[in-house]
């Protein structure tokens, strides 16, 4: 839920034309929303010892993917003015 939530966001922060800086922060928390929902995943990767490499593995893929749909967002202002 919370994950679409921030998707949907991207695209509406494209949308309206918001600076491209926003992906930052956006790329943190959807790493952070990966890591632990479902319930259990964190506590998983926590008792194996991985769990930063993990987040700050999965934040370059989270940034790709929310340029993508960032992307998408300004392409559809662009089409639509």
């Amino acid at each position: 839920m919370l994950g679409t939530i921030l998707l949907l966001g991207m695209i509406v922060c494209g949308y309206l034309n918001l600076s491209f800086w926003i992906l930052v922060p956006a790329s943190i928390v959807a790493a952070f929303i990966g890591l632990h929902f479902p319930s259990g995943k964190a506590e998983m990767i926590k008792a194996r010892g991985m769990y930063w490499s993990t987040f700050f593995g999965s934040i370059p893929l989270q940034a790709i993917l929310l340029s993508i749909l960032f992307g998408a967002g300004w392409g559809l202002n662009a089409l639509i003015n």
